[in-house]
């Protein structure tokens, strides 16, 4: 695992490097994930932000960032993707929770960060 600077009292802050390779990848999912979103249903949309979100954290972990909450909050949406073509009404349910567990991360490290 790579270490930067920053944290309080110049404590070194976990990171990962990502390749420029698979950059390109998430990259290249992301936009090609607008472009169909013109003809697919609209919903389709938050499943491939899910799908995108997913894929990032899992190529972070794969990086080299060890973080035991981003292992959790991968795997889970993962697992609740798919509720979009299985269980619709779940899947809507599902939304609001996973965007109140990253913003109550980021509130959690928002210390962890040097200004």
């Amino acid at each position: 695992m790579s270490q930067q600077p920053g944290g309080p009292g110049g404590a070194q802050e976990p990171s990962a490097r990502v390749p420029r390779e698979r950059a390109y990848e998430l990259l290249a999912h992301l936009v090609a994930s607008a472009e169909i979103c013109v003809t697919e249903p609209h919903y389709y949309g938050s499943f491939r932000l899910l799908d995108a979100a997913a894929k990032l954290a899992a190529a972070l972990l794969e990086c080299g960032l060890e973080d035991p909450w981003l292992a959790s909050l991968q795997a889970e949406l993962d697992r609740n993707k798919v509720l979009m073509m299985s269980d619709r009404p779940a899947f809507y349910s599902y939304l609001p929770q996973a965007s109140r567990q990253v913003a109550q991360r980021l509130l959690e490290t928002a210390g962890d960060v040097a200004p």
